[in-house]
């Protein structure tokens, strides 16, 4: 399963959100991809959340580079 790592807002100067980090003191721990696909258009959007899972900042329609994480995933069963 791959989940979003950072976003890189692509401008003079760039921005950068990343799990971990922290912005205007308040630490990021989920990237989500919010956007949709239209048959006439694509509604590019980036919620980035807090510990609190509130949203810190909404990246709508800016061209970015987004960068992933692979995580495995175990299932919840326990063996024996």
């Amino acid at each position: 399963m791959q989940v979003i790592q950072s976003i890189t807002i692509a401008t003079i100067p760039a921005f950068v959100f990343a799990v971990g980090g922290e912005h205007n003191g308040r630490v990021i721990i989920e990237i989500q991809d919010a956007g949709a696909i239209f048959e006439d258009n694509v509604y590019s959007s980036y919620h980035v959340l807090d510990e609190n899972r509130e949203l810190i900042l909404n990246v709508e329609n800016a061209p970015v580079i987004v960068e992933y994480r692979q995580i495995v995933v175990h299932d919840a069963e326990e063996v024996g």
